[in-house]
C-alpha cells in the first residue's frame, strides 16, 4: 500500500508541495466501517464462545491491544500522501516510514496490471526506479486512485514502461523482485504465519486446559 524500499528519514515536517496525492477517501472510511462493524464484533463474539471466563481478563486486553492497532492503521491512512514539488518526492506510507527520494534519482516508471487470483480485480501498480534499476516507490491503484497513478506520470515526467498484459502477482514479483513489500517477502510471510500459528495453538490450549480441569 503505498510502500518504499529506500532509506528512512526523520519525521518529516509539513512542507507544501507542487502536487499532494492522498489515499481514496472511500477506503478511509470503508477501512473504519469494516473494523467497527465486522471485525471487532466477530473478535468478540468467537472470544465470548469459546474461551472460558476466567480467561476474559486476558482475552479483553488481547482485543484492546488488536483495537489500538486498528486505530493507529486507520489514523496513519488518513494522514498518508505522496507530496511531488521541484526538489523531492516524498512519501508518508501506511505500513512504512516516511520517505524521502530525490525528484531526480527517479529514471523511470512502470506501470503494470496485477492480479493474484482469478475472483480479484486487476489492480494497477506503479513502481518507482533509479537508473541503476534499484525500487524507489510503489503506488497501487486501489489505495490511491488510477488516477493518481497517471498524475504521478505526468508529474515526473520520466520514462514509463507500460506493460499491457495482466501479469499475475507471482510473475510480477519475479521480474522486479525488489519491488515486494516487508509483508509480502519470505520473512514478513513468516511472522504473519507464525503469530496466526500461536494464536490457533493458543486457543486450543486454553480449550483443553478448560475439558480437564472439568
Amino acid at each position: 500500500m503505498g510502500d518504499a524500499t529506500v532509506p528512512a528519514t526523520g519525521r518529516l515536517r509539513a512542507p507544501v508541495f507542487d502536487t499532494v496525492l492522498r489515499p481514496r477517501r472511500a477506503l478511509v472510511r470503508s477501512t473504519a466501517l469494516s473494523a467497527v462493524c465486522s471485525a471487532v464484533p466477530l473478535v468478540v463474539a468467537l472470544v465470548w464462545v469459546t474461551l472460558p471466563m476466567r480467561w476474559w481478563s486476558l482475552v479483553a486486553g488481547f482485543v484492546l491491544l488488536l483495537a489500538v492497532l486498528a486505530g493507529v492503521l486507520f489514523v496513519r491512512l488518513g494522514s498518508a500522501f505522496l507530496g511531488i514539488d521541484e526538489d523531492d518526492v516524498v512519501l508518508h506510507g501506511v505500513v512504512t516510514a516516511n520517505r524521502r527520494i530525490p525528484r531526480a534519482r527517479v529514471h523511470h516508471l512502470v506501470l503494470v496490471t496485477t492480479q493474484r487470483g482469478t475472483a480479484d480485480r486487476p489492480v494497477r501498480t506503479l513502481l518507482a526506479f533509479d537508473a541503476d534499476g534499484e525500487h524507489l516507490f510503489r503506488m497501487r491503484g486501489d489505495v490511491w486512485g488510477d488516477a493518481a497513478l497517471e498524475r504521478v506520470v505526468d508529474v515526473l515526467d520520466v520514462r514509463v514502461d507500460r506493460e499491457g498484459r495482466v501479469l499475475p502477482a507471482r510473475e510480477v514479483a519475479r521480474r522486479w523482485p525488489s519491488s515486494r513489500a516487508w509483508y509480502e517477502r519470505r520473512a514478513g510471510i513468516a511472522v504473519a504465519g507464525g503469530a496466526a500459528a500461536a494464536l490457533v495453538v493458543g486457543v486450543l490450549a486454553v480449550e483443553t486446559i478448560g475439558l480437564l480441569a472439568r
